[in-house]
């Protein structure tokens, strides 16, 4: 008798869990963070005007002509987070609609609900016939039904706002949100929590003569042995130096583990001065599918130059979306939990042999070394991507998933010779796997 009233319940329980609040709130960090990446976008062009008159020739020209490239884009950002606090104010304003909607046809459903519970009622202390009884509980639960379609109509004009306005708001053009992917936090407090710290960044530089001279330089040796800079860095953008290795790393609370792993990423490189052989290069990705669960996976590899050449490393990372995401732009997350793997990976010379550092799982939270990326990038310039191997070891959960990464890793070597990627099975307890890629 109270099924159909139950679900006009369950229906408007549900649409009354969305929060308008916080729809308003992520429309106005939009704005407030459009303003400070109008500050940043004056900033670029201040530095640009000092640093051009003192770069010159092709690396100088380059590093110039990058800093164009980031002043148009910080032109999208703004231009996008305009837009995508309109459409998060789109969605606030339909689900307000559909909140109300929901609690007016609940209202109504409990006044049917009690003049139905009224007639049984009336019928069992000897009021009214059978016949009417029915008559009327047939009438009382078709105006019930209708309640009930139109709700789900309110439900479904609201989810369509919903999918549409989310559609824009993953494929805007600017970096801001075409990068973001966040489980963790929305991409406008990502960039909030980076803009905000600029200047605080940029003031302990300036107040230190030799940072001053060093970041002109691009020496950041220099500038990460300043305990302020250094710690300020990794706290809000997660690189560290590792004294011992004489390189940096990434801490698992990094920018890029909010932002995962997009396709388009690769497609970025020269913009930051990288020249990187990669795992992807031809558009096969080491990918595989957990069949247990339908999760899904991705390894990625990295070695070469960064900097314009003024550094050199390589990078192992390990991605995963749920159960049937067919993400168009290649999105996955940055893996958490059992996921995430344990990488001790070593960039050598290929001709000489000679191990120019070897990162452990350095940036990785606790004593575990497990994380979702193990980055290793030294200062020095002169070392071409050409000269570079790449060996590690890959340590996992259980031999299921040493197992699948292995089968991938030898299919993708098979298909792809000319990587000379090699991968062996190490042991099972614990699960490790080894590889040895010198492209």
């Amino acid at each position: 008798m109270t099924a159909v009233f139950d679900k006009i319940r369950e229906l408007a329980g549900k649409v009354e869990k969305g929060s308008t609040t916080e729809l308003d709130d992520r429309a106005r960090a939009c704005r407030a963070t459009k303003e400070s990446v109008k500050d940043a976008k004056a900033l670029l062009e201040s530095v640009r005007t000092q640093l051009s008159e003192s770069w010159h020739g092709g690396a100088g020209e380059s590093a110039l002509s990058s800093l164009d490239a980031f002043k148009k884009n910080r032109e999208d950002q703004v231009e996008d987070l305009e837009e995508s606090a309109k459409s998060f104010e789109v969605a606030r304003d339909a689900l307000a609609k559909a909140q109300s909607d929901a609690r007016s046809h609940r209202e109504d459903a409990e006044k049917l609900q009690a003049k139905l519970d009224n007639v049984w009622n009336d019928l069992s202390h000897g009021k009214g016939n059978i016949v009417l009884a029915w008559a009327q509980d047939k009438f009382i639960k078709a105006e019930a039904l209708v309640l009930l379609a139109d709700l789900q109509r309110v439900v479904t004009t609201y989810d369509a706002v919903l999918l549409a306005e989310g559609f824009k708001l993953r494929n805007r053009t600017g970096q801001v949100w075409e990068l973001a992917g966040s489980e963790k936090r929305n991409p406008a407090e990502i960039a909030a929590i980076i803009l905000r710290e600029i200047p605080g960044l940029a003031a302990l530089v300036a107040k230190n003569p030799k940072l001053d001279l060093a970041l002109l330089k691009g020496d950041w040796d220099t500038i990460m042995r300043d305990p302020e800079v250094a710690q300020k860095i990794y706290d809000y953008f997660g690189f560290k130096y590792v004294e011992s290795g004489d390189f940096y790393t990434t801490g698992e609370h990094s920018v890029q583990s909010y932002l995962g792993w997009h396709d388009i990423y690769d497609k970025m490189e020269k913009l930051i001065g990288a020249d990187l052989d990669r795992t992807s290069a031809q558009g096969d990705n080491m990918e595989f599918t957990d069949p247990k669960t339908g999760k899904q996976y991705r390894l990625e590899l990295w070695k070469g130059s960064y900097g314009f050449g003024g550094a050199f490393g390589g990078e192992v990372g390990f991605y995963t979306r749920d159960s049937g995401s067919q993400d168009p732009s290649g999105y996955f997350s940055a893996a958490q939990g059992d996921d995430q793997i344990k990488v001790t990976q070593q960039i050598y010379d290929k001709q000489s042999g000679k191990v120019y550092f070897t990162n452990d799982g350095q940036g990785a939270d606790g004593t575990d070394k497990r994380h979702f990326w193990n980055l290793a990038i030294r200062s020095e310039p002169g070392v071409h991507p050409d000269q570079l191997g790449q060996r590690a070891t890959i340590e996992v959960r259980d031999t299921d998933m040493r197992d699948r990464i292995y089968n991938e890793m030898t299919r993708y070597a098979a298909a792809h010779p000319e990587e000379n990627l090699s991968v062996t099975k190490v042991s099972d307890h614990p699960p490790v796997l080894s590889y040895d890629w010198q492209k």
